[in-house]
C-alpha cells in the first residue's frame, strides 16, 4: 500500500555499483511478456519470484554486485529485513512501516508483504516438449583426425612471383613424376615388410626393414667410393710421373723412379685416409639411424592428407662442419690437389664474369655464385651447376662455398649491385628480387623492395619461407589481405603489438582492424584491462571498451580494484558514482589484498595524476593501517609513493618512519629447524585437482560435479557446471581449461572466471598436455607428434612437429620456456628446449638411460631431468638417490613402507624437492627439501586412507585429496592454511 504524508526520500534512486538482492519489474512500465523475458534473463539458481498486482519481485539467492544504471528493472538493496529501491538513512528507515518490500517513487513509498504475493515458478514458462531425447554415442567414432591446416608456405619462385619467369624444361615434369612414382613404390614395399616395428611392436632399438635397406645403400656407397678412388689414381698417375721426371737429375735416373713412386705412395696414403674417414662417417650415421628408430610408427587409423602447417622453428646456433671435411680441407690446402679444383673454379668464375660484362643477365644469373649467408668454414671442391630456373630457396643454414679473397668478394658484390640496379630500372622485378635474396643474401631488403612495388602477397610468402620475424610476417599478411594466416601467426607468437606499430603509420585502417583482433584475443586470455587499453584509442569502439570495463568490475576482488584505476584514467567523470564502493573497500578490514592491488595499479599509472590523487587520498589511511598491522604485501617505498600521490602535505609531514618499518616474513628455506605439519580435517567434497587464483581464491575440480571456486576460508563463491578431473590454468589466472576423460578421448571445456561462464570446446585425442597455457595457445602431444592448438578456434593447429625422433614422454614449462622429453631408445632420452612465445628450438640435450630396475626420471618446470632410485642400505632406513647435472645426492626416508601400489614419488622445481612416500599402514609423509643446501625444511603428515596429490607453483604448493582436504603452503612466508571443503 502507498504511504502518504511521509517526508520525501532524499535519494530515491540507487546509483553506481551496489550489492543488490533483488529486482522489481513494474507492471505499469512493462507488460507481462516483457517481464517474463527480463526475469528469465536475470534468473539464477536458488532465486524466487513473487507476483503482485503492481509487478513482479525477483529475489536472488545471494547478493551480487551490479551497476544500477545498466539494469532495466528496479535494483533492491537490503535494509534490515526489508528490500528497498532507495538508499535510506536511519531516520528514513524509522519513519517507514514494517514490510518486506519498500518501493520508493517520488514522495510516495509502496510497502508490500511477501505473504500477499503469489509464488511463481518461471520454469513452467519454458516449453520443452518439442525437444527430442536422443541416445548417446561413442564420440571416438566421430572424432576427426587433427587437421594441420595453417600456413602453407611456397618457396618456389614461379609460384610466388608468378609467370614472369621463363617456362621450365619440358622434361622436368616427366622426371619429377618418375621420382614420385618410385618414392610411392618404396613406401608400399616398406609397409609390406614383415619386420616393421609398427606391425610387430618391436623396440626402437631393434633392427627394422629400413635398417636393412640402409645397409644395402651403405655397400653401394662403399663400392662407388672405391671406383672413384681407382679412377682418381689412374687419372693422376701420368701427372705424378711427369712431375717426378721434371725433378733435377742426380747421379743416375734410378732415384727419379724412386721419387715418383714415393710421391705416388704419399698421394695414395692421403686419399686412403680420406676414404677411411668418409666410410667411418657413413657407418656412424647408419648406426645412429638404426638405433634411434627414425621410421615413424603408423597411426591407428589412416587420416586424410593434411595441408602443410606452421613448420618447426629452426634450431638456434651455427651448424658444425663435418670433421672429415675439415681434415680434407686442411690436406688439400697444403697439397697439389688444390690446383686441380682451383683451376676448374677459376675457369667457371671467368665464364660467369664474362657473362655479366657482355650484359647477358639471363645466363649470368643462372651461373652466379651466391654471397653472404651463414659461413660454415667448409670448402667446396667442385663448381656450381647451372640453374635451370631462378628459384628462391627456403631459409638455409650453413653451406659449403668457394673461398674467395676479400677483394674478389667485394668485386662480385659490386657486380651484383649493378645488375640489381639495371634490372630495377628495366622493371624486371622478379629477377631483381632474385639478385637481392639469393645472390646478395639481403632478404630484408628484398622484402622491402617487393613492398615498395606493392607485391604484398609475394613478400608475405617469401617472409614465411625464410622464417622471418613474426611481426614482419603478420604485417605483410595483413597487407596482402590474408587475415586467417595473419591471425594464426599473431596468436601463435603473440606478435600483435609490434605488428600494429608497424602498420599504424602508413596503413592506419589495417592497423585498427588488427588492433580489434588483438583486443579480442586479450579478452579470451582473461586480460580485460589490457584489452580496454588497446581499443580505447578507437572512438567507435569505446562503448565496447566500457562494457569490458564493467565486466572486469563485476568480477570483484583485485580485478575490480584495478578496473577502478583504469576508469579513473579513461572515464574520470563517472568516478563519483563509485564513492560507495571506495568507502566499502576502505573500511572493510578483510580486503587488504584488494587495497594492495589498487595501490600497485595507482603507482603504475601515477603519471596521470588528476583523479588518481582523489583515489589515493581516499585509500591511503586504510593502507597505512594495514602496514602498521603487518598485513598485505606492500613495501615501505610503495606506501611512501602512495602518500606522495595523495597530495596530502600534512600527512607527508606527520608520517612517522617507524610506522613503515615492518618485519620481513621468514621464508621456508631460512627456517632454523625442520617444521612439522599435520593435515587438516576432512570435508565432504571429492577434489581431483586444485589451483590458486588471485585474491586468495581456489579453483577446485570436483569430477562430474563440476568446478567450484572458494575463498581463503573455504566458503563457496560460485560453481560452474563442467566435468573436471584436471585443470589447465591460464597465465592471467582469469581463464582455465578443465579436462574430463571419456574412454580414449578427453572432453575439454574453457572456464571464463570473470564472466562466470563455461564454453564447451569438444574432445581431443592426446596422451600428454601442458598444465598451463597463455589463454589461447595450448601444447598437447601423443606418440611422435606435438601440437600447439588454438582453444578459441576449434583446436586449430598453430604449430606442430609431426616427426619427432622418439615417442613423447612428457611436457613441462612455464610462461617463457617449454620442455619436451623424448624417448631416444638405447641412448636414453632427449630434452628439447623451446623459447616462448616464438617457439624457437634452443637446444637438444641427451639424458642418460635408466640402467636399474625401479629407476625413474622427472622433468621439472625449469627443464631439469632428475633420475632417482630407492636404495636399501645396511641400516633400517631406505635412501632416495637422485642424479641431476652429473651430481648424485641422497636422502633418508624414515619408515618407508613396502606398498607396491604407491612407490615414493618425487616432485621438483628450480629451488625445491618434494618427496612423497607411505609410512607403515596409517599415514603418508611429505618431505620438503631445499635444493640450495639439500636441507630438510619441513615435513607434512597426511592420513593414508586418502592419498594426497600435489600442484606446485612458483611460491606456493597445494595438496588435496578425495576427502575434501585442501592444504595451501606459502613458501615465502611459511604460512600453512588448512581448508575443509563442503
Amino acid at each position: 500500500m502507498h504511504e502518504p504524508g511521509l517526508e520525501p526520500i532524499r535519494h530515491p534512486l540507487l546509483r553506481g555499483r551496489q550489492r543488490i538482492e533483488g529486482l522489481w519489474f513494474s507492471a505499469e512500465r512493462c507488460p507481462e511478456p516483457e517481464r517474463r523475458r527480463l526475469i528469465l534473463s536475470h534468473w539464477q539458481a536458488g532465486a524466487r519470484l513473487y507476483r503482485f498486482a503492481q509487478g513482479d519481485l525477483l529475489r536472488f539467492a545471494a547478493p551480487q554486485s551490479v551497476l544500477c544504471e545498466a539494469l532495466l528493472g528496479w535494483p533492491l538493496i537490503r535494509h534490515g529485513r526489508a528490500l528497498c529501491s532507495a538508499q535510506l538513512d536511519a531516520g528514513e528507515i524509522a519513519r517507514l512501516p514494517a514490510a518486506d518490500l519498500w518501493l520508493v517513487r517520488g514522495s510516495q513509498v509502496l510497502t508490500l508483504h511477501l505473504g500477499d504475493g503469489q509464488l511463481i515458478e518461471p520454469g513452467r514458462w519454458l516449453e520443452v516438449g518439442d525437444y527430442p531425447l536422443l541416445d548417446t554415442f561413442d564420440c571416438v567414432v566421430a572424432l576427426p583426425a587433427p587437421v594441420l591446416q595453417p600456413i602453407a608456405v611456397e618457396a618456389d619462385l614461379r609460384q610466388v612471383l608468378g609467370p614472369a619467369l621463363a617456362a621450365p624444361d619440358p622434361e622436368r615434369a616427366a622426371v619429377m613424376q618418375a621420382m614420385i612414382e618410385r618414392q610411392q613404390q618404396q613406401q608400399r614395399e616398406g609397409r609390406q615388410a614383415p619386420a616393421s616395428p609398427a606391425n610387430t611392436g618391436a623396440s626402437p632399438g631393434a633392427r627394422t626393414g629400413s635398417g636393412i635397406g640402409g645397409i644395402g645403400g651403405f655397400w653401394e656407397k662403399l663400392l662407388l667410393a672405391g671406383l672413384v678412388l681407382a679412377g682418381l689414381l689412374a687419372w693422376l698417375k701420368p701427372w705424378i710421373r711427369d712431375r717426378a721426371s721434371s725433378l733435377p737429375s742426380a747421379a743416375s735416373p734410378e732415384p727419379l723412379k724412386s721419387a715418383g713412386d714415393f710421391g705416388g705412395w704419399i698421394l695414395a696414403l692421403v686419399l686412403s685416409a680420406i676414404l677411411f674417414t668418409a666410410l667411418l662417417a657413413l657407418l656412424g650415421k647408419l648406426l645412429r639411424r638404426n638405433s634411434q628408430g627414425w621410421a615413424p610408427s603408423a597411426p591407428a587409423s589412416a587420416a586424410a592428407p593434411a595441408a602443410p602447417g606452421i613448420r618447426q622453428r629452426a634450431q638456434a646456433g651455427r651448424a658444425k662442419p663435418a670433421q672429415w671435411r675439415r681434415w680434407l680441407s686442411r690436406l688439400t690446402l697444403g697439397s697439389r690437389l688444390r690446383d686441380l679444383y682451383g683451376k676448374r673454379q677459376a675457369a667457371y668464375l671467368r665464364r660467369m664474369l664474362d657473362m655479366f660484362e657482355r650484359g647477358d643477365l639471363q645466363e649470368a644469373l643462372r651461373h652466379a655464385i651466391p654471397l653472404g649467408g651463414e659461413p660454415s668454414g667448409e670448402q667446396a671442391f667442385g663448381t656450381p651447376e647451372r640453374r635451370q630456373e631462378l628459384k628462391l630457396g627456403e631459409a638455409r643454414g650453413a653451406s659449403r662455398a668457394m673461398l674467395f679473397p676479400d677483394d674478389m668478394q667485394a668485386h662480385l658484390r659490386q657486380l651484383y649491385r649493378q645488375s640489381f640496379t639495371r634490372l630495377d630500372r628495366e622493371g624486371r622485378i622478379e629477377e631483381a628480387v632474385f639478385v637481392l635474396a639469393e645472390l646478395l643474401h639481403a632478404r630484408q631488403e628484398a622484402l622491402d623492395y617487393l613492398e615498395r612495388h606493392q607485391r604484398f602477397t609475394q613478400a608475405a610468402e617469401l617472409a614465411l619461407a625464410w622464417d622471418m620475424s613474426a611481426p614482419l610476417i603478420v604485417r605483410l599478411l595483413c597487407l596482402a589481405d590474408d587475415w586467417p594466416r595473419a591471425l594464426q601467426v599473431a596468436r601463435r607468437d603473440d606478435a600483435f603489438n609490434e605488428a600494429v606499430l608497424m602498420l599504424q603509420g602508413k596503413w592506419p585502417e589495417i592497423a585498427n582492424k588488427l588492433r580489434l583482433e588483438w583486443a579480442e584475443a586479450l579478452t579470451s586470455k582473461g586480460l580485460w584491462l589490457q584489452a580496454v587499453e588497446v581499443i580505447w584509442n578507437l572512438p567507435d569502439e569505446r562503448e565496447r571498451a566500457a562494457r569490458w570495463l564493467l565486466d572486469a568490475e563485476a568480477a570483484g576482488g583485485g580485478l575490480a580494484a584495478a578496473a577502478l584505476v583504469k576508469r579513473a584514467i579513461l572515464l574520470p567523470d563517472t568516478l563519483e558514482t563509485y564513492r560507495g564502493y571506495v568507502q566499502q573497500l576502505r573500511d572493510d578490514p578483510q580486503r587488504c589484498e584488494e587495497r594492495a592491488v589498487l595501490v600497485r595499479a595507482l603507482l603504475q599509472h601515477r603519471s596521470h595524476g588528476g583523479s588518481l590523487a582523489w583515489l589515493a587520498g581516499a585509500i591511503v589511511h586504510a593502507v597505512l593501517a594495514d602496514v602498521a598491522q603487518g598485513l598485505g604485501p606492500l613495501l615501505a617505498h610503495q606506501v611512501q609513493l602512495l602518500v606522495k600521490l595523495s597530495s596530502d602535505k600534512l600527512l607527508r609531514v606527520d608520517l612517522p618512519t617507524q610506522l613503515l618499518q615492518r618485519s620481513k616474513p621468514t621464508p621456508l628455506h631460512s627456517v632454523l629447524s625442520t617444521l612439522e605439519w599435520v593435515a587438516g580435517e576432512s570435508g565432504s567434497r571429492v577434489i581431483f585437482d586444485a589451483v590458486l587464483l588471485d585474491d586468495e581464491r581456489y579453483l577446485l575440480a570436483l569430477g562430474e560435479a563440476g568446478t567450484l571456486v572458494v575463498d581463503r576460508h573455504g566458503a563457496p563463491l560460485f560453481s560452474l557446471a563442467a566435468p573436471a578431473w584436471h585443470i589447465v590454468l591460464g597465465h592471467s589466472r582469469q581463464v582455465a581449461l578443465v579436462l574430463a576423460r571419456r574412454d580414449a578421448v578427453w572432453r575439454v571445456s574453457k572456464l571464463d572466471l570473470v564472466q562466470r561462464r563455461v564454453i564447451d570446446l569438444g574432445v581431443l585425442v592426446m596422451e600428454h598436455f601442458s598444465r598451463s597455457f597463455d589463454g589461447c595457445a595450448w601444447t598437447i602431444g601423443a606418440e611422435r607428434q606435438v601440437r600447439v592448438v588454438d582453444v578459441d578456434r576449434g583446436f586449430e593447429t598453430l604449430w606442430h612437429v609431426s616427426d619427432l625422433p622418439g615417442s613423447l614422454l612428457g611436457i613441462n614449462g612455464d610462461a617463457e620456456h617449454e620442455y619436451l622429453l623424448l624417448d631416444a631408445g638405447e641412448r636414453g632420452s632427449e630434452r628439447w628446449h623451446y623459447r616462448l612465445p616464438g617457439r624457437r628450438l634452443q637446444g637438444r640435450d641427451d639424458v642418460p638411460p635408466l640402467t636399474e630396475v625401479g629407476q625413474f626420471q622427472v622433468l621439472t618446470a625449469s627443464g631439469d631431468v632428475l633420475q632417482g632410485s630407492i636404495k636399501d642400505g645396511d641400516s633400517a632406513e631406505s635412501t632416495l638417490v637422485l642424479a641431476v647435472g652429473g651430481s648424485r645426492k641422497s636422502w633418508y626416508l624414515p619408515g618407508l613402507g613396502e606398498d607396491l601400489f604407491h612407490p615414493p614419488q618425487v616432485f621438483a622445481s628450480q629451488k625445491w624437492l618434494l618427496i612423497d612416500y607411505l609410512v607403515g599402514e596409517h599415514e603418508q609423509r611429505w618431505h620438503f627439501i631445499s635444493r640450495s643446501d639439500d636441507r630438510l625444511a619441513a615435513t607434512l603428515t597426511w592420513p593414508q586412507q586418502s592419498i594426497a596429490h600435489l600442484r606446485m607453483g612458483d611460491s606456493h604448493w597445494l595438496l588435496f585429496d578425495r576427502e575434501g582436504r585442501l592444504c595451501h603452503i606459502d613458501v615465502d612466508t611459511c604460512e600453512v592454511r588448512h581448508l575443509s571443503i563442503h
